[in-house]
């Protein structure tokens, strides 16, 4: 202490203490986030039936579990066709044109907090 009744504490301690409070501030707001940002995979199966119908069915990767509540986008030559499954569904069918030649369709499913599936199928 001077004479004056203050402490003489070092700027360098000041600093120091300063940046220890704000990297402990930022630091907290990342404990216990490894939970909530990691990302599952999907597991899907489609099964086209003929006559331009396509079933697409989704799960957990993981557990196997039906999955209700994923995007599912469906792309073939000349269009596109979305559906969000509900609440109570895991799969849904679609009706895909019918060209007379075979073709290809890409399948795309998106659900939050899982990886993005992709996959093709032929459709004749």
């Amino acid at each position: 202490m001077d004479e004056r009744g203050a402490m003489d504490i070092p700027i360098k301690l000041v600093i120091a203490l300063a940046v220890g409070a704000i990297s402990m501030g930022v630091l907290t707001q990342f404990v216990n986030t490894s939970e909530r940002m990691m990302w599952r995979d999907l597991r899907v199966l489609l099964s086209y039936r003929g006559g331009g119908s396509l079933q697409v069915s989704v799960f957990d990767g993981e557990t196997g579990e039906p999955l209700n509540g994923a995007t599912v986008e469906v792309r073939y030559p000349g269009g596109v066709k979305m559906h969000t499954l509900g609440s109570s569904s895991s799969s849904y069918t679609f009706s895909l044109p019918r060209s007379g030649i075979p073709y290809l369709a890409s399948v795309r499913v998106t659900h939050p907090g899982y990886l993005p599936w992709e996959g093709q199928v032929a459709i004749e």
